[in-house]
């Protein structure tokens, strides 16, 4: 999709640079390198001609190829392996016998999409990391930022900012952490041959596979996985899933820059966010283009788990959706995280008005503390009753609940009317998030394994 088409999310570094990993050179690089790498490791091992070997990795590379009758060859053939092999068989001569020796279609295009995906996953972990960390750092500078909490948009008992981005946090993180993990468990080689048996190789294919496997940096399955996409179906569940959880934080953003509430708002930049007939609007756009991209998102499982349907030895019609749905999540998964990160970089915490919009309510939102303090002495439902009486005068006469409660004899201790009544349990829970999701250790986003 073009940048006009395609709004705020298109204009990130990420979204250019995934869409980039997945554009028609990118593709060809990574089955001429599936190709270089099959010709080097087979050559190795005396399976191919050396000599053979070493002409048909110098020749597999991108100005070798006729992207033009490449592109005829896939109008006709369905599928770009065929033809870029016999074009690149035929430039070799006599040593092209020994091109895309005992593999298949399904290896090159499998193993390339996999190179693709890993491609991206430094950058994109980083720019994940980035949100968790200024996740972090928001959970701990505004632990005592008192504000209301909210149930159903309806002043419910007050937290805190912190708490609140320790809550956005500990979803963030655990996600990431199955991405990451999915982003392991898809960095396999595709190595089978028609059917995956490695027939055609006979007792040299494990031997293959495992030296392709070596040469491009990726792990070796313990059978072929042809007609198994579980790994790739998986992978696409946790993009959306991660994107999910931004979107979160994306949602409840736009709700605090609301002008009743103001207690938030998107970094400035000159003309972002303005209307085209409003001058005093300034617009959630980042937000909004999170929460969009989740949604574009939520679709891309449901066609995996229609491609995971394959019949028998090789299935029939799936290549191009799943290639396209993986595409499509990295490329809205990259921009989003970059843009979630911006978004917390500059994010304007206003506590004053946190702690106004906390009393506005004129003691209501200390009903439940009330509530459980009474409690002691005439028993819950006792006095969940009186509170909703209470409550009610409350909200039909304007006056505060402290007052209607001593009126009646109930003089109940200051602190029940603090917002920092529970501080001592929010922290707590503050602090194990950002030891699990900040802190040095197994569950921290980092490189590939091995």
């Amino acid at each position: 999709m073009d940048s006009i088409g395609a709004g705020i999310i298109a204009g990130t570094t990420g979204y250019r640079r995934a869409t980039e990993a997945f554009s028609e050179t990118a593709t060809l690089e990574a089955y001429l390198k599936f190709e270089r790498a099959l010709a080097e490791v087979q050559g190795a091992l005396g399976i191919i001609p050396k000599g053979s070997a070493d002409k048909l990795v110098a020749l597999c590379q991108l100005e070798a190829v006729d992207r033009a009758a490449l592109r005829l060859g896939v109008a006709r053939v369905g599928y770009a392996i065929v033809p870029l092999v016999s074009q690149l068989a035929d430039k070799a001569g006599p040593d092209g016998q020994w091109l895309h020796f005992g593999t298949t279609s399904q290896d090159v295009m499998d193993t390339a999409l996999v190179l693709q995906i890993q491609a991206l996953r430094g950058p994109l972990v980083d720019a994940l990391n980035r949100v968790r960390a200024r996740l972090g750092d928001l959970a701990d500078e505004h632990r005592n930022s008192g504000m209301a909490g909210r149930s159903k948009l309806q002043h419910a008992a007050p937290v805190s900012f912190g708490y609140r981005a320790a809550v956005w946090l500990d979803q963030v993180a655990r996600c990431g952490d199955r991405f990451v993990a999915a982003l392991d468990e898809v960095a396999v080689v595709q190595f089978g041959g028609s059917v995956g048996t490695l027939s055609s190789l006979g007792d040299d294919g494990i031997r293959t596979r495992a030296g392709l496997a070596r040469q491009l940096g990726l792990g070796e399955p313990e059978i072929t996985w042809h007609v198994t996409r579980d790994r790739l179906s998986n992978l696409v569940f946790q993009i959306a899933s991660v994107l999910g959880a931004l979107a979160k934080i994306a949602d409840d953003i736009i709700f605090q820059m609301a002008t009743e509430v103001a207690e938030l708002r998107e970094p400035f930049a000159d003309g972002r966010g303005s209307s085209s007939t409003m001058p005093q609007k300034r617009n959630p756009v980042m937000s909004e283009a999170v929460i969009e991209a989740a949604r574009q998102a939520r679709v891309l499982p449901g066609q995996m788990l229609d491609a995971m349907v394959q019949g028998q030895d090789r299935g029939i019609g799936q290549s191009y959706i799943e290639s396209r749905a993986i595409a499509e999540g990295m490329r809205l998964l990259f921009g989003a995280a970059e843009l979630m990160g911006e978004i917390l970089d500059g994010l304007e915490v206003d506590s004053a008005r946190m702690r106004q919009n906390l009393d506005v309510s004129n003691g209501l939102i200390h009903a439940e503390a009330a509530m459980f303090a009474l409690s002691e002495g005439h028993g819950r439902i006792a006095a969940h009753h009186l509170l909703h009486q209470l409550c009610r005068e409350a909200m039909t006469t304007g006056r505060p609940l402290p007052a209607l409660l001593g009126e009646r004899g109930y003089d109940l201790p200051a602190e029940v009317f603090d917002a920092g009544m529970s501080q001592a349990a929010r922290d707590d829970m503050i602090d194990r998030v950002l030891a699990r999701a900040i802190a040095p250790g197994p569950s921290i986003i980092g490189p590939p394994s091995g």
